[in-house]
């Protein structure tokens, strides 16, 4: 189960084919606090975790496996969750270009067994951006299409933001919202691994 309404991350289950529902988080997430600026690592692991034990419950047989993720983009010491609105797009990106920020994302897997037993294991993936020098006009037609508007940063590498993307270093679907190799590896480390999901079709 996917506890998101990112349509990117669904695009990314399906693409290594994992089958899911979701139920996506029906309450506001937290903000990052001050202390928080401090410790993106935390921040992401702790609203990944948050996600997954706040997210609505279907009606699914057990063993269940909740999947919830949350990606910020850290830039001089200070997290860039997604803009308020165009002006903070703007804001965001003059800040960004011709440097490098950081791109964090906090994954959470929690397991719910039959005998209403659960267990949990957050980790997080971390990716080195640098940002091409791109002009305020440029920007000011980015922001216009409105993709930035609902991503974390104001960008997507995965649409028009690719433009921005001078160089990568570590993993390319972290900065698009879901570390697949890292979740490959988690759901090994939870008994059930990528493979299993294509041989059983699970619908988890």
């Amino acid at each position: 189960m996917l506890a998101s309404a990112s349509p990117r991350r669904s695009q990314l289950l399906e693409t290594i084919g994992v089958s899911f529902v979701t139920a996506p988080l029906e309450q506001a997430e937290p903000l990052p606090r001050q202390a928080d600026h401090a410790n993106p690592q935390q921040f992401v692991e702790s609203l990944a975790l948050h996600k997954a034990t706040h997210c609505p419950l279907p009606d699914l047989p057990k063993p269940l496996i909740i999947l919830a993720a949350d990606t910020v983009v850290w830039h001089n010491g200070i997290i860039l969750n997604k803009p308020s609105d165009a002006g903070e797009a703007a804001q965001m990106l003059q800040t960004l270009r011709g440097d490098w920020h950081q791109v964090f994302t906090g994954v959470c897997l929690k397991v719910l067994l039959e005998d209403g037993s659960e267990t949990e294991l957050v980790e997080h993936e971390t990716t080195k951006v640098q940002f091409a020098n791109v002009t305020d006009h440029w920007i000011e037609q980015y922001v216009a299409t409105g993709e930035p508007l609902d991503k974390a940063g104001a960008y997507a590498a995965q649409g028009r933001g690719a433009a921005l993307v001078k160089r990568i270093e570590g993993d390319y679907w972290n900065v698009v919202g879901l570390p697949l190799a890292r979740l490959a590896r988690m759901l090994s480390d939870i008994g059930a691994p990528l493979e299993s999901w294509w041989e059983n079709g699970s619908d988890e």
